[in-house]
């Protein structure tokens, strides 16, 4: 029987660690304290009923304050949900027990895409520390450990990106074999059928599997090698086509069948919105910047939208209600700032160095292409929806940039690390690294004290849990709710 190594072991007790943290969370939130959580569970409760999946029209699964169902929209998430649900009603019949199953979906994502991310991260860094640093970076920020504990679409979404890049990597390896670029495929169809905002790996796989062919092709010996490159090209783009159409391609030829053309939803979904929401809620009567005559760059500059969007991408918990403490946000503040001063110091280094040398290598100039497609796509649509439909600045849209955006940061941690070390006495060379240590045991730290001393003091009172709770407008908005609407 092989060895477990010191590493093995640290795996381990991470990923137990990590399985406990998503595990309590998921059971210590009461019912619908996750954004959306309800209009989610409608869906779920339909596809347990009927053993069908909605169309989005039915009145069941109507939320009449926002006039809309999610039934619109890709719901792979709330199928799997659905199957957790129906099997546990074997065993039980407990309402919020049959909550916790259906977010279990969410947890066995978190899992798989912290497996996903620890691959990653061997891969993509060499030393140790900045694997760790990376890994922590990623799983345990604590607004994704928040999505991967109750029912939602973000989790899954998540999951596949750390899917499509771990398998676009092993392509840029080992040239897509056939079992690769299957994986491919599942995985991009896995992100299409969760969430729109993800949709930006989409361009990533594509950019990074053209940047491969690219330079393999520049480095064929002769034409006949350079032409057999570029027929397995489109042979196996093809095939990962072929399956993603197979895979998730039914679901906009049903939505064209039902909504009249509208293969994404959302047009039917704002007109039902239109006809069934509450007035203050229609479409045409919401209130944003762009109805109101400003424009982009005012409400970017003068709004707390950059604010409200890194502040709940750290860790805004419940219904947007418990904020972390302020040290956390500091804390995370510092560490993405010097990844950012870092990655554009190294950009700067290495666009100098590269004015005398050889071209760009286009595997490399794609793969980063497609990164920034990744962390630029769920940003703009965030930014878009604030503006032109709803003012809602919220870190949760963006979430789906995680794991390039934690790529590029722990890249510019890195830099920093080289850089001291090149220039520090002997005697100080190991304190980088330590406080890269330090770094990992207080990330891990602040997921655990989330749970512990934010979610657990504020809900370990409520008698049921499977309760929804009904909220005024007042809770929500405060006792001026109807100026703040007007403005």
């Amino acid at each position: 029987m092989k060895k477990l190594t010191k590493e093995n072991w640290m795996e381990i007790a991470f990923f137990a660690f990590i399985l406990l943290v998503f595990t309590a969370w998921a059971w210590i939130l009461p019912f619908n304290e996750g954004p959306d959580e309800y209009m989610r569970s409608r869906i779920v409760d339909y596809i347990v009923e009927y053993g069908k999946l909605p169309t989005g029209y039915q009145q069941e699964i109507m939320d009449y304050s926002w006039g809309f169902t999610y039934g619109f929209r890709p719901i792979l998430p709330q199928m799997a949900e659905a199957v957790l649900v129906r099997v546990a009603m074997i065993w039980t019949k407990d309402a919020f027990s049959l909550i916790f199953a259906g977010r279990l979906v969410s947890v066995v994502c978190g899992m798989v895409f912290a497996g996903y991310v620890r691959a990653i991260s061997k891969k993509l860094f060499d030393r140790a520390n900045m694997q760790w640093l990376f890994t922590l970076l990623t799983v345990c920020l604590p607004q994704a450990c928040f999505l991967f504990t109750y029912l939602n679409c973000d989790s899954m979404a998540l999951m596949a990106s750390a899917m499509i890049l771990w398998y676009m990597i092993k392509g840029m390896e080992e040239r897509f074999p056939i079992k690769n670029c299957i994986w491919i495929a599942v995985s991009c169809s896995v992100c299409i059928l969760s969430y729109y905002n993800a949709y930006g790996f989409l361009i990533t796989a594509a950019l990074i599997y053209l940047g491969c062919h690219l330079k393999w092709s520049r480095e064929a010996a002769n034409p006949k090698e350079k032409k057999e490159i570029w027929k397995v090209f489109w042979k196996k783009g093809f095939l990962i086509l072929g399956i993603v159409l197979i895979l998730a391609g039914w679901w906009f030829v049903r939505n064209y069948f039902l909504y009249d053309g509208d293969i994404l939803g959302l047009k039917t979904q704002d007109q039902y919105a239109e006809h069934y929401a509450m007035d203050i809620l229609k479409p045409s009567n919401r209130q944003n910047y762009r109805n109101q005559g400003y424009s982009m760059a005012y409400m970017l500059f003068h709004s707390d939208w950059v604010i409200s969007v890194i502040k709940s991408f750290i860790g805004v918990l419940g219904p947007l209600w418990y904020a972390l403490r302020w040290w956390m946000y500091v804390g995370y503040a510092l560490i993405f700032a010097a990844g950012i001063l870092g990655i554009l110091a190294e950009a700067v280094g290495k666009c100098r160095s590269r004015r005398k040398k050889s071209p760009t290598d286009p595997e490399r100039l794609f793969w980063h292409l497609g990164l920034l497609v990744t962390i630029l796509v769920p940003n703009v649509l965030n930014f878009w929806y604030s503006y032109a439909t709803d003012y809602q600045p919220q870190g949760r849209y963006s979430m789906p940039m995680l794991v390039p955006l934690m790529y590029y940061i722990v890249r510019g941690v890195s830099f920093w690390i080289k850089w001291l070390e090149q220039r520090a006495r002997e005697a100080v060379r190991r304190v980088p690294s330590v406080l890269v240590t330090l770094t990992c045991l207080w990330i891990a730290g602040c997921a655990l004290f989330c749970v512990v001393k934010i979610m657990w003091p504020a809900y370990k009172d409520v008698e049921d849990k499977s309760v929804v709770k009904v909220y005024t407008m007042e809770e929500l908005y405060g006792d001026d709710w109807e100026e703040k609407t007007d403005n």
